[in-house]
């Protein structure tokens, strides 16, 4: 792609700070696909900081603004915008550019409800623009390796999945409305990521059912001083901080999919495909570490053998690019992996944006990890299975109605 797409980003909090730093490894790789030419919070300080901080990494400072509205009025030139805002308010902003022309890729979740990002998916394809959801865990290496080796078979049928994660203690999840249902909440927000991942590596899920707990009733964020820590902020959820579930896929693969964010002690993290001929453990998006296969035999893959064998990134001129270090294994701190992420996932966009193919997470794509994650929200309220066609579809949305009532949607 040798067009530079002028863009608008929108939203500078700590996710648009993180944009930013995308963009410029886009810069460093050799990608010139875009310009930023505005930024727009409703925080002028803030929107102020990140155009410096633009200024300084991309060479030129964009244009600020606390109006989106007004934004839109003067900038008659912006081509596309990167929506980084609180999830309730990405259906908003996103309706808002594509009527206006623009196209639009959103920081995950895509939605703060699944109807919410039906309307967008309507008005993307309304006013014939490409939409995108920022979905970055898939672009790690390590994901490409191990869906690449599951579509091969080198562990024979798949059979069973486990997914689990816990952590957290009782400190607030990175800001307070994380902890809030009429915000989306902590375990969608961060859910939708191994939903996506789901679906990456085992495809659709039909059928959900599942259990939700919330275990501490008050979340706080601290600060050392000396040997004591200082409560800063205090927030009493109103979002659940742990699901149980169990999936039933398409294909006939069983999962089981559990993340606690009330997690004391040692932190727990697991991820196992099983299959007819072995199992494959993928490494964690963002950690660097390997995704190895072990077969019945004893027989162990290493990343490497992988890549090798199946010539996982042979029509990929992107990935290798972003990881010189190696794709099989990179040690990077967290920053750098996240940002390489970051840049891959709006070099897609743009790509799309510019060629008219569909980006790698569309709007639906978006649309059905969502869908899947608050499944077992909606199977949680209503104390039943769902199938996840019920909850794309708005058929089940037990959970989500008072949010979508509340807004208006």
């Amino acid at each position: 792609m040798s067009e530079a797409v002028r863009v608008a980003l929108v939203g500078c909090g700590i996710m648009g700070t993180r944009h930013v730093y995308g963009y410029e490894e886009l810069l460093r790789r050799g990608f010139k696909v875009m310009e930023l030419v505005a930024v727009c919070d409703i925080d002028e300080k803030r929107a102020t900081s990140v155009a410096e901080l633009a200024e300084v990494r991309l060479g030129r400072k964009p244009a600020v603004y606390r109006d989106f509205d007004q934004m839109f009025k003067e900038r008659s030139d912006i081509e596309a915008v990167d929506v980084v805002v609180e999830p309730r308010l990405h259906h908003v902003l996103a309706e808002k550019a594509l009527e206006r022309g623009a196209h639009a890729i959103v920081e995950k979740p895509m939605g703060i409800t699944v109807k919410a990002c039906r309307r967008m998916i309507q008005a993307a394809e309304k006013h014939r623009r490409t939409l995108a959801v920022a979905e970055n865990y898939r672009r790690d290496p390590a994901c490409r390796i191990a869906a690449k080796a599951l579509r091969e078979g080198v562990i024979g049928e798949t059979w069973m999945v486990f997914m689990q994660s816990v952590w957290g203690r009782n400190a607030i999840f990175i800001t307070v409305w994380r902890h809030l249902k009429e915000y989306g909440g902590a375990l969608i927000d961060a859910g939708v990521h191994d939903a996506d991942i789901l679906r990456y590596f085992l495809g659709d899920v039909e059928e959900v059912h599942a259990y939700l707990g919330l275990y501490e009733k008050e979340r706080v964020r601290t600060v050392k001083e000396g040997d004591q820590a200082r409560i800063v902020e205090r927030v009493k959820p109103t979002s659940e901080d742990a699901v149980l579930a169990n999936l039933r896929f398409a294909s006939g693969a069983l999962g089981q999919y559990a993340m606690s964010l009330a997690g004391h002690g040692a932190s727990l993290g697991q991820h196992v495909i099983c299959g007819s001929l072995g199992t494959l453990a993928p490494a964690g998006a963002r950690s660097g570490g390997p995704t190895t296969v072990t077969l019945d035999d004893g027989t162990r893959l290493s990343a490497q053998q992988l890549i090798d064998k199946y010539k996982v990134f042979e029509q990929d001129e992107v990935t290798p690019r972003f990881f010189p270090e190696g794709l099989a294994e990179y040690r990077l701190p967290f920053q750098d992996a996240d940002r390489r992420l970051i840049a891959i996932e709006v070099y897609d966009f743009l790509d799309a944006v510019t060629t008219g193919r569909k980006p790698e997470v569309d709007g639906v794509e978006g649309m059905k990890a969502e869908a899947l994650i608050y499944a077992t929200h909606e199977s949680a309220a209503l104390g039943r299975p769902v199938k996840v066609r019920d909850v794309e579809s708005g058929t089940v949305d037990a959970y989500q109605r008072s949010i979508d009532e509340a807004l208006g949607i």
